[in-house]
């Protein structure tokens, strides 16, 4: 997590309008913006561009500098944050995406005794081997940024001889509002934030006659 004064900074270099575009400023004028004295808004852009939050070039009489993608996903988790605490709290949160075809791997960790003794005992079901892997637009990839940051339903991790497994985030859920499972954010996710992965006691593509395209809707409870 970062320190609030870097999300301090990084928020007013969002501001410039570095979010979708290169802007041109200084550390001097940055320190004016955010009443800190230049040494600091210096040491404050470093630190950025080392966390890999801000791209920055030195030109002459200043620097070039845009938020990458990870920096734009850390305001975006602020957002979320700040708008569980400021909204009145809603029953469950709806996440529309397009079935796609995943890496397979999901029937593999699905699997694992470690997971599914967890899932049995902490969801109530068994789940089929294997994930429904929906890809999310924009917005749905904002929403389901704003699910993390809700209370959830946690399976520990665990190793055995082999490896080690990280932890899974699980929020119940009702897809296209016929068969109850849930959805998972996994510690260590192949997929990043423009994926859904659920899970379910049934082969949910045969049950609600799905295809590669399809659009799903999962309605996710909390």
């Amino acid at each position: 997590m970062l320190k609030p004064n870097l999300w301090f900074f990084l928020f007013h270099i969002a501001k410039l309008g570095a979010t979708n575009r290169v802007i041109r400023t200084s550390s001097l004028e940055l320190a004016k913006k955010t009443g800190t004295s230049q040494q600091t808004a210096s040491r404050l852009l470093i630190e950025l561009s080392k966390r890999g939050l801000v791209e920055r070039r030195i030109v002459p009489r200043g620097c070039e500098l845009k938020l990458t993608s990870k920096g734009v996903e850390e305001l975006r988790r602020l957002y979320s944050e700040t708008r569980v605490i400021l909204e009145p709290k809603e029953e469950f949160l709806v996440i529309e995406g397009e079935l796609f075809e995943g890496l397979e791997e999901g029937r593999w960790y699905v699997s694992q005794l470690g997971y599914r003794k967890q899932f049995i005992e902490r969801l109530g079901f068994d789940p089929y081997p294997g994930t429904l892997n929906l890809r999310l637009d924009p917005l749905n990839q904002s929403l389901r940024t704003k699910l993390e940051s809700y209370p959830p339903i946690r399976i520990r991790g665990f190793s055995t001889k082999d490896r080690s497994f990280g932890s899974v985030n699980c929020y119940r859920a009702i897809v296209n509002d016929k068969v109850e499972g849930a959805v998972i954010i996994t510690e260590r996710g192949h997929y990043g934030p423009s994926v859904l992965e659920v899970i379910a006691p049934v082969l949910l593509k045969k049950r609600l006659g799905l295809k590669v395209g399809s659009k799903v809707r999962v309605k996710v409870l909390y």
